[in-house]
Formats: structure tokens, C-alpha cells, sequence
């Protein structure tokens, strides 16, 4: 059923939280495990600048993209080599997953409530509304939030 399955990292409680998932779905239907971070460039910044976060930010991911693939490699799970993309974190997880023919995508998520909900929308929230394919999300149980 699924033969690509992508998990977006980014270091928060809530991705770790989605990654043993992804790996279950992955080892399930014997599926290839892609990831992929994302470092948000949305904001104008000038080149220099933006070009220091980039490069800070991909030591963290590549070091985040190792432990998933060691973690995958534990249970045989297939995976790719992980990805770096830059712009809006939900734009970028979604043209991946178009460029890379995904067929799931697990994210995790914090489960937001109250009265300024709607004007923090999650990147999970933006993926989920506008993904082509199926989108798992896994959610931080209450006392983990805390």
C-alpha cells in the first residue's frame, strides 16, 4: 500500500514523538523511509545571515537525519539518504513529498487549543489541509506538553 513513506524532523518533542511511528509504518508495509528538514528562509533576511542559519542548521539536521536512518537500520527498515530544503516549512515538506512520489507522510503535533489556535496554525495543520496523500499525525499526549 505504501512504498515512501516521509517523516519531517526538526528537532521538537513532537517530531521525535512521530519517528518510532513512521519507523512501524515503514517496517509494516516495507516501505522506503525518506526525511527531510526544513530550515524556514521565509523570513527576508539578508544573504549572509540566512546563509550562517542554513549552515547551522544543517549540522543539526544531518545529525537528526543519522539518528533516524541508525534507528531505521536497527529494525531493516529501507531508507534514503535524509534531505535539508529551505522556505516555508510546509511548502518545502510538500514539494518534497511531490518530488520524492511519497505516499504517507508522518508528522507529529502538539495538539494546539485555545483561543489564539487559530491564528497559530502548525505546519502540520498547513501539510495536513493541503497534502495529496495521506498524512499521520501523532500527537504529544498532556503530560508530555507539559
Amino acid at each position: 500500500m505504501y512504498r515512501r513513506i516521509l517523516i519531517p524532523i526538526d528537532g521538537s518533542e513532537a517530531a521525535e514523538n512521530a519517528i518510532p511511528h513512521a519507523l512501524d509504518l515503514a517496517e509494516t508495509y516495507d516501505a522506503a523511509l525518506y526525511t527531510v528538514s526544513v530550515v524556514d528562509t521565509s523570513e527576508r533576511e539578508d544573504e549572509d545571515k540566512r546563509e550562517a542559519m542554513f549552515e547551522e542548521y544543517e549540522r543539526q539536521s544531518r545529525e537528526m537525519v543519522e539518528d533516524v536512518i541508525r534507528r531505521a537500520e536497527e529494525r531493516d527498515v529501507r531508507t534514503t539518504a535524509g534531505s535539508i530544503a529551505e522556505g516555508k516549512p510546509h511548502r518545502a515538506i510538500l514539494r518534497y513529498a511531490v518530488d520524492q512520489d511519497i505516499d504517507l507522510i508522518v508528522m507529529g503535533t502538539y495538539g494546539q487549543r485555545g483561543i489564539l489556535r487559530p491564528l497559530r496554525r502548525s505546519v502540520t495543520e498547513k501539510v495536513v489541509r493541503r497534502a495529496t496523500v495521506p498524512v499521520v499525525t501523532v500527537r504529544l499526549e498532556e503530560r508530555e506538553e507539559e
